[in-house]
C-alpha cells in the first residue's frame, strides 16, 4: 500500500531530523503548509504531528474530522496519561514522546503503517477505565473562543494566523469548520450566535 506521510512540528530542525528517521526506515514524507488541504484526498495518509499548545490540539481534532481514513501519530512535549487520553480521545492512533530515540519513533511509525497501534499501557488503562468527558461538540474550545472575541474586537484572519502560526489559508479552514460546528453560515452569523450564547 502506498502511503503519503506529512510531517508537522513548528522546529525546522526537528522537522527535518523527522523526515530523515522516517526516510532510513524507508519512508518518505513532506511537510505541507496546510495539513488540512493535503488531507483532503482519498490516497492512504499518516501525519506526525507535533501537540504543544491549544492550536495544535484543535489541528489534530481537525484533522481527524476531516477524514476518517487518516492515521494521525501525536507526539506530545509532556508525555502524561492525561495528554495521551486526550490525543486519542482527539483521533490519534498512535502517541508518542517528542524526545522518542529514533528507534522508538521507527517502530511506532511502522506499527501504524502496518495498521497497528503504540498505545503507553497507563494511557491504555485510564481510556478503558473512564467515559470519555469531552465538551459539547458543538461548542467551540477556549482557543476558539479567543478567536472569536477577537474577530468581534476587529481582528483579521490574517491576524489571527499570524499570531496562531498558521497560514492565512489554513485559518480561513478552522473558522469555517469551527462556524459549521456551532451552526453559523458565516462570520457575521457566527458572532451573533457566539454573543447570544455568552462566548465572547
Amino acid at each position: 500500500m502506498q502511503v503519503r506521510i506529512a510531517v508537522a512540528d513548528p522546529l525546522p530542525v526537528f522537522r527535518y531530523g523527522l523526515m530523515e528517521i522516517l526516510r532510513a526506515a524507508g519512508f518518505e514524507s513532506e511537510t505541507p503548509e496546510d495539513l488540512l488541504a493535503w488531507a483532503g484526498d482519498r490516497q492512504a495518509k499518516v501525519i506526525v504531528l507535533t501537540l504543544r499548545s491549544e492550536e495544535d490540539w484543535h489541528l489534530l481534532g481537525s484533522l481527524h474530522r476531516a477524514t476518517a481514513d487518516l492515521m494521525l501519530v501525536a507526539l506530545l512535549e509532556n508525555m502524561s496519561v492525561v495528554d495521551s487520553v486526550r490525543a486519542l480521545r482527539a483521533g490519534a492512533v498512535c502517541v508518542l514522546p517528542r524526545d522518542a530515540s529514533p528507534a522508538q519513533l521507527r517502530e511506532g511509525f511502522q506499527a501504524v503503517v502496518r495498521g497497528e497501534s503504540r498505545v503507553p499501557v497507563d494511557a491504555l488503562r485510564a481510556l478503558v477505565a473512564s467515559p470519555p468527558t469531552l465538551p459539547p461538540a458543538n461548542e467551540p474550545t477556549p482557543t476558539e473562543r479567543d478567536w472569536l472575541r477577537r474577530l468581534a474586537g476587529g481582528a483579521t484572519v490574517g491576524r489571527l494566523a499570524t499570531d496562531a502560526g498558521y497560514s492565512e489559508r489554513m485559518m480561513f479552514r478552522l473558522l469555517r469548520d469551527l462556524y459549521t460546528r456551532i451552526g453559523a453560515q458565516n462570520r457575521t452569523d457566527a458572532l451573533i450566535r457566539a454573543q447570544h450564547k455568552g462566548w465572547l
